[in-house]
């Protein structure tokens, strides 16, 4: 281990610490909660103390458009970024793994503002309430299971990326191989960190989060494109002899018009990337002198935003490591890598201090699911007892207790978070994303059957 690489390590833990420090100085102001691989607006702590998807009351003053813009792309852009440049190393060419991103960032952000012009003309503003209206309240039970598969998946993903992540750090630290274990480090932190954190009852002392969470992205984009670029990894060099063989550059397989089905593995790690579409009523709640055409100029812009941000991050990745490039993709680098060292502690300290935010979310979707259906008279007594017992404040520590066991369980056994944010991004992100928001707009212009909006 070089001095200059202990060095790096110790230089990144100070300045992340002084980053978590000054937590006084963000507002507790409380927003819509989002999975984590999603952030909230700086300066707030996810609505996560009451139900996630309650109703809020407007802001006399909102936000202008240019902070609604910083806001949503905050919000939705995540760790799911990492996982751009493995979907491309599938088997997709780079014309069609491009048109793809563009393509679905578009359509994302067309439905994200459907769900803002439906809020106006439901006036409604939350999620929920804006599927009971248009859809019916007696299946409103879907959105929160929706809300609460999305939070447990995050959690899986997090929990993936944090073992992946520190093992790596430890490993670089000089610990005992038996310590930097990745199913020893997901128990460990689970146990010692994530356990205590997601029982607090009040998160607004974690808001500080969100601002880590953006730098931690931003940089991380930034050092891939660095590296990138560098030729660090291209020529011989020590970081790259480095590198295992299965995380060494490779371009047997690099194409430029290729597409098949593999690009079906690129389509789900975006329908999760570009999640959001359940914040979409508070965004447009908040917006200042709020009308759809107004939503629509704030939404392309982040969109449009977002889409460069992906395409790049995946562009560069792909263009470092072709074919090998992995679900994670910091797990590509080099252990000793500067530049990574730093991104690994600041995606790992983003990750666990946000993690209580979507396990709380993760709860009250499970909470909301369990009201709405413990009142189902279809369903037999024994049933409804049940969901009203899981509904309960009593049920909130071993619910808890429950939900960690079962996503530390998964982490463990599950080593590629790939195959979690494949799921998940093909099931719930075509429901959430693509699904869901046309069926509402449709209903919501007044429509007695769902109708075509594109």
């Amino acid at each position: 281990l070089s001095t200059r690489a202990k060095a790096m390590v110790r230089l990144s833990t100070l300045l992340l610490a002084a980053l978590a420090l000054p937590q006084s100085s963000f507002a507790a102001d409380r927003h819509s909660a989002a999975p984590r691989l999603t952030r909230g607006r700086r300066g707030s702590a996810p609505e996560t103390s009451r139900p996630l998807l309650a109703a809020t009351t407007p802001k006399p003053v909102g936000s202008s458009v240019t902070m609604t813009v910083v806001q949503i792309v905050n919000n939705v852009a995540g760790a799911g970024i990492l996982t751009l440049a493995a979907g491309m190393a599938a088997g997709v060419g780079w014309v069609p793994a491009i048109a793809i991103c563009v393509a679905l960032g578009a359509i994302s952000g067309y439905t994200f503002y459907l769900i803002g012009a439906s809020c106006e003309l439901t006036g409604t503003s939350n999620f929920k309430g804006l599927w009971g209206a248009t859809l019916g309240p007696r299946s409103a039970w879907i959105v929160d299971g929706c809300i609460a598969l999305m939070c447990l998946s995050a959690a899986i993903i997090y929990s993936g990326i944090l073992g992946d992540v520190f093992s790596s750090l430890l490993r670089l630290a000089g610990v005992p191989a038996s310590a930097w274990l990745r199913q020893a480090v997901i128990v460990s932190l689970t146990a010692a960190v994530l356990c205590p954190l997601s029982l607090l009852k009040d998160l607004s002392a974690l808001s500080f989060t969100s601002a880590i969470g953006c730098v931690a992205i931003l940089y991380t984009a930034a050092f891939v494109a660095v590296r990138a670029l560098d030729g660090a990894y291209t020529a011989p060099s020590e970081l790259l002899a480095s590198l295992a063989p299965e995380r060494a550059p490779s371009f047997a397989l690099s194409s430029l018009t290729r597409l098949d089905s593999n690009a079906l593995v690129l389509v789900s790690n975006l329908g999760l990337a570009f999640i959001a579409h359940y914040n979409a009523p508070a965004f447009y709640m908040d917006l200042e002198a709020r009308s759809p055409a107004k939503f629509a100029r704030a939404v392309a812009i982040a969109f449009g935003v977002l889409t460069v941000l992906y395409t790049a991050m995946m562009g560069f990745g792909y263009a470092t490591f072709g074919d090998h490039a992995a679900s994670n993709l910091l797990l590509n680098y080099a252990s000793s890598d500067p530049l990574a060292i730093v991104g690994r502690l600041a995606t790992g300290a983003s990750i666990l201090f946000g993690y209580p935010l979507a396990m709380v979310g993760l709860r009250s979707a499970l909470v909301g699911m369990s009201s709405s259906l413990s009142a189902e008279p279809a369903l037999p007594a024994a049933a409804r007892r049940a969901f009203r017992s899981l509904a309960a404040d009593a049920s909130r520590v071993p619910l808890i207790v429950a939900l960690l066991a079962v996503i530390t369980a998964v982490a463990c056994a599950v080593e590629d978070i790939g195959v979690v944010v494949g799921v998940s991004g093909a099931l719930l992100g075509a429901a959430i994303v693509y699904c869901f928001p046309p069926l509402i707009y449709g209903r919501a212009r007044g429509a007695s059957t769902p109708q075509a909006v594109y």
